[in-house]
């Protein structure tokens, strides 16, 4: 096997590798998104990337959380009348 010839196929590899990554179509970040927890993928629980709609409706449910009173009366209730057994 001659060396042009090597240099020729480690070329043609290359480029090859280098297309068939750019017609992916997907980042690193969406790759690794969609990926499952145990090979590496993202954790159960990571909030919805920003932009989606998944996101706003998130973003939605925090804020309603947020503007709820975060005393409640009834479990306060139930601690004074466990006490007091």
């Amino acid at each position: 096997m001659n060396p042009c010839s090597a240099k020729f196929k480690w070329a043609f590899l290359c480029l090859a590798c280098v297309s068939l990554a750019s017609c992916a179509g997907k980042t690193a970040g969406e790759h690794l998104a969609d990926m499952p927890h145990w090979m590496g993928g993202e954790p159960a629980g990571v909030p919805p990337r920003r932009g989606t709609p998944e996101y706003d409706a998130w973003m939605a449910a925090r804020a309603q959380e947020a503007a709820r009173p975060k005393t409640d009366q009834t479990k306060t209730d139930q601690t004074k009348t466990d006490q007091a057994k």
